[in-house]
């Protein structure tokens, strides 16, 4: 296992090491499972194909394959674009069945509804502003700018209209099993039905229009999504697909991968911040949701199939 710097360094230090409080930390089966839950997985995902590869090597085939589509979020109000690329193998279960493991990287996203935002106050530090010009850090307390006529009379409280989009990175194993229904010499339909898992790699998130951000954040800034508060890294859901196999080896298909975990933990407003600006800070606006996608996907099969 990869060694740490800073929990290497915790157990070797001899003064934690005489420290009751740092010894228990430092065994805690929650705290040692959170800070090997990435590894874990991953090691989890390669174990799984391993399995697969020790089937019967007789009738196997390795393929490579590339997919482009749409992907989105249960709930979100749009859809941005979805790839893939892959390299597996295929195993004979029977003259119609088989099994094609493959691992590879998956790019997908979603565009989060709309939500109009308060245009809040702030000084040219970014420090928080009441009503009365004065520094405040309490959220409830922080004042709306407004609107004025021509005397510089307040007329009404000014709103920005914030859009946020999602790009995510998954190194992703799927697990399907194919069904062959001959046509004719070297053409089938292929059916498809599986199981895939994935853990995030890497992620961005965009938000352009934030009124409740400071200085040149209320036009745009990004953040790291799989940093975010409440953001799952991992997830498991089922595939299922129908396609063409030329003569070539080559497959064109349709496929659609469903995600069976939440995506984040459902959010809840803290005691003391206004809703509209809760909805702006958290990573959904307070919902739960699910991924989806759908794609067109070529593969080639590096050995033709029999006949």
């Amino acid at each position: 296992m990869p060694k740490n710097s800073e929990t290497t360094g915790l157990m070797e230090s001899p003064e934690n090491l005489k420290n009751p409080e740092t010894v228990g930390l430092m065994e805690s089966p929650e705290n040692l499972k959170i800070l090997h839950l990435p590894y874990i997985m991953t090691k989890k995902l390669f174990f799984a194909l391993s399995l697969c590869c020790a089937l019967p090597s007789s009738a196997q085939s390795v393929f490579v394959k590339a997919a482009g589509g749409l992907g989105s979020q249960w709930g979100a109000s749009g859809c941005v674009g979805m790839a893939k690329i892959a390299i597996g193998y295929e195993a004979e279960l029977s003259q119609t069945l088989a099994i094609a493991p493959s691992i590879g990287f998956t790019t997908r996203g979603w565009q989060a509804a709309d939500v109009q935002t308060p245009d809040l106050l702030f000084d040219d530090e970014g420090n928080r502003l009441d009503a009365d010009g004065n520094i405040t850090t309490n959220p409830a307390e922080q004042a709306q700018r407004y609107a004025t006529d021509a005397e510089g009379n307040p007329i009404a409280p000014l709103y920005s209209m914030m859009h946020r989009t999602y790009t995510t990175n998954y190194l992703q194993l799927d697990i399907p099993l194919n069904c062959y229904f001959r046509l004719g010499e070297r053409r089938y339909i292929v059916a498809t039905a599986g199981v895939w898992g994935a853990v995030g790699v890497a992620g961005r998130r965009k938000t352009e229009g934030d009124g409740t951000a400071a200085g040149g954040r209320k036009v745009s800034y990004t953040d790291k999504v799989f940093d975010l508060d409440g953001v799952h890294r991992f997830d498991v859901g089922l595939k299922a697909g129908v396609g063409y196999q030329f003569p070539s080896s080559l497959t064109l298909s349709v496929e659609g991968e469903f995600g069976l975990l939440p995506t984040n933990r459902q959010g809840v407003c803290p005691e003391g911040m206004k809703p509209e600006t809760f909805l702006a800070s958290d990573p959904f606006a307070g919902k739960s949701s699910r991924s989806f996608a759908v794609g067109i996907t070529l593969s080639y099969r590096l050995n033709k199939r029999a006949q």
